[in-house]
Parts: C-alpha cells; sequence; structure tokens
C-alpha cells in the first residue's frame, strides 16, 4: 500500500493506493470508518456486513458474473474480439514448410495461432464515485461496460487496471484507488471489486475519510476532469485511458456498444 499527500489549489489531496489483496485488510484495519458509512450508506448499496464483505472481496460474487456476461454476450456480437492471426512453425499443423522438411527440421509443419500486439502497455482509471441520485443498477452496468473494454483490450496488449473513489469538501480530498488483477482476469472478483457499491460507496468512501480522519460528506470529482492529469503526475502513468465519475447520460451507460468500438479503435487501432 502506499500513500501520497501532494498541494492544490484546493487544499491537500491526499491518496492510497492498494493491489486488490490488501482491500480485506485494509478494511478491518479501519473497521471504524467501514461502520461509519455503513451508517450514511443504507439504503444506496446492498446489505452487506464487515464480514461478508471481506468474503466477497477475496472470493467475489458469482451473481455479478452472470449479470456481467448477459451484457457481454451483447456487446461481443458486434465488438469480435478475436487477435490477429500468424502462421508458425511447429511439429505438427495443417500446412506442410517444404524447405523444412527436406532439411530434415522436425518443425516442418505450419499452422495458424492468434498473436497478441507488441504494443506499450495501457493503465485505466476508473473513478467510482457517484452521486446519491445514480442508481445502483446505472454502477453495476458501467463497471460491466469497463470489464468488456478489458477483456476486449487483453486481446490485444497488456492493460493495468484501476479503479478509486474520491470524496472531499472544506478543502481536503482523498482517493483510495486499488489494482484489478488482469492477468488473469477473475471475472467475480472484477465484477465485485468494479461494480458493486459495496466496493465504491462503502469501501473506497471508509478508506478516503480513513486518510483525512474525519468525515467528508462532498465530492471532488472536477480535479481530476482534464484527463486525470493530477493523478497521472501523482503516479507517474506514461499513457492513461482515465474514466470521471458517472455522470446522467454517462455513454457506458446510455451506449455501452458504441463506446466500447470508440474506445478500442482509439487503442488498438480496429475494433477486431
Amino acid at each position: 500500500m502506499r500513500r501520497e499527500t501532494v498541494k492544490t489549489s484546493r487544499g491537500p489531496a491526499h491518496f492510497m493506493f492498494m493491489d486488490a489483496s490488501e482491500i480485506a485488510g485494509a478494511a478491518k484495519k479501519h473497521v471504524r470508518w467501514m461502520n461509519h458509512q455503513q451508517d450514511i450508506q443504507r439504503g444506496n448499496m446492498r446489505g452487506c456486513s464487515n464480514e461478508e464483505f471481506g468474503r466477497l472481496v477475496t472470493t467475489g460474487d458469482e451473481s455479478l458474473v452472470k449479470q456481467s456476461e448477459e451484457l457481454l454476450n451483447q456487446i461481443e456480437d458486434q465488438v469480435p474480439v478475436s487477435r490477429g492471426w500468424r502462421n508458425v512453425d511447429d511439429v505438427v499443423g495443417a500446412i506442410p514448410n517444404v524447405p523444412a522438411f527436406l532439411a530434415g527440421h522436425p518443425q516442418c509443419m505450419r499452422r495458424r495461432e492468434r498473436a497478441s500486439r507488441d504494443n506499450a502497455p495501457l493503465t485505466i482509471y476508473m473513478n467510482l464515485s457517484s452521486s446519491m441520485a445514480i442508481g445502483k443498477d446505472l454502477i453495476l452496468k458501467r463497471g460491466v461496460t469497463l470489464l468488456a473494454l478489458i477483456r476486449c483490450l487483453l486481446n490485444h496488449r497488456s492493460v493495468e487496471l484501476w479503479v478509486g473513489s474520491t470524496i472531499g469538501e472544506s478543502g481536503k480530498m482523498a482517493t483510495a484507488a486499488w489494482r484489478i488483477d488482469t492477468a488473469p482476469l477473475d471475472l467475480a472478483r472484477a465484477s465485485f471489486q468494479i461494480a458493486d457499491t459495496s466496493m465504491s460507496r462503502l469501501f473506497g468512501y471508509a478508506m478516503c475519510e480513513a486518510q483525512t480522519d474525519c468525515h467528508l460528506g462532498g465530492f471532488g470529482f472536477d480535479i481530476f476532469e482534464k484527463d486525470g492529469a493530477l493523478l497521472k503526475n501523482v503516479t507517474g502513468w506514461s499513457e492513461l485511458l482515465y474514466l470521471p465519475a458517472i455522470y446522467w447520460n454517462d455513454p457506458l451507460v446510455v451506449d455501452p456498444v458504441n463506446w466500447l468500438k470508440r474506445t478500442l479503435k482509439q487503442y488498438i487501432g480496429e475494433a477486431s
């Protein structure tokens, strides 16, 4: 776990960065703030005790996977996720490599295999903060759209995936961010860690308040909105796709397929 504090024109901005494996321990350590958010967020997230949260963040939630797959199937029908193909020499294959056969080389057959592109790694960060006017179903759908993007991108390039919550008021702002494993991508855990409001509204906000040791009732979205510039400065990420906090008419929710197509074209050149 890493912490940073930087000065901004609106006061100090606190950051907490952790791996997914550290989430359960952080929640247990800061149980005071978890309980505080449990009281505040009633009705705005699933009923989830601290004990159940610790289990779900470790094992994932299969019920979310089913919901995820329903949207992913719709998207994958319109957004091909196959990688390019290349011919490789092997001991078995559909086409003979005559010169290799005549030379007695054991790899005298050729077969096709999917090939990943050798592109630089891309860091993706999604701000999970949300107004209480945004329903849990919209937050879930937005998270599922992000999962679909990750599944497509991983066929072409390496991806480092981060999500987190930001809140702030009275000259204080805090962000709690966690990295989600993508190699391999475990859908059960990733779905819960991205899309479930127990992560964003319970854990995320609790960790923000733990950094400042005070209640933070407002939201500090705007400081990040210019392509996540402050976040890039703090982390040193070179290529960042920053997804701001959800808003009404958010394209990830309203038109996920076309958003996916545009984003894939931007980062891999084509959606196939």
